[in-house]
């Protein structure tokens, strides 16, 4: 029996996506799986992860970027792309990037939304987005030293450095 969780594949919604569609769509080359009854998650190399964004969105209806989340694994970054669409199936890309050279491709273009998560992203962990046309700060501070990054699991503040915003007055 298909788990036909909705409609909206980016053909008119005249067919119904299923949760099966999608996982054997997003199977091959990484580990998809199926984690809960409308939930898809895949491992996608990082050559590859731009494109399978864009067929999740063209081919599959995901036209919408719930969130980008970022976690320090140590040697890796690992970003997660959240989408969903009018099929309300959710799927996960996962993509990890070296630490040593953290940089994935800017989805601005594809999901507009995905600039300002990306802006975040760089702010905090200091991953570069490539093609992204304003990667300015968004949450630190002006004053915040260039190339300290305080959602890293290695960052630790020094006690003599300024951190931005007002400075104590003796």
């Amino acid at each position: 029996m298909e788990n036909h969780a909705g409609v909206g594949t980016g053909d008119g919604g005249n067919r119904m996506t299923t949760i099966q569609e999608v996982q054997q769509a997003f199977t091959t080359g990484s580990d998809a799986a199926c984690i809960v009854r409308n939930r898809v998650e895949a491992a996608v190399p990082p050559a590859r992860i731009r494109g399978e964004v864009a067929r999740a969105r063209k081919d599959f209806g995901f036209d919408h970027l719930i969130q980008i989340s970022v976690t320090d694994l140590g040697a890796t970054f690992q970003l997660i792309y959240h989408l969903t669409g009018p099929h309300r199936i959710v799927l996960s890309l996962a993509v990890d990037v070296p630490r040593e050279k953290p940089e994935a491709p800017s989805m601005h273009d594809i999901h507009p939304p995905a600039g300002i998560y990306e802006r975040q992203i760089h702010d905090l962990m200091g991953v570069v987005f490539t093609g992204h046309p304003n990667l300015k700060r968004i949450i630190l501070n002006e004053d915040w030293p260039q190339n300290e990054f305080p959602l890293r699991k290695d960052w630790k503040p020094e006690p003599d450095r300024y951190y931005g915003g007002v400075r104590e007055v003796l």
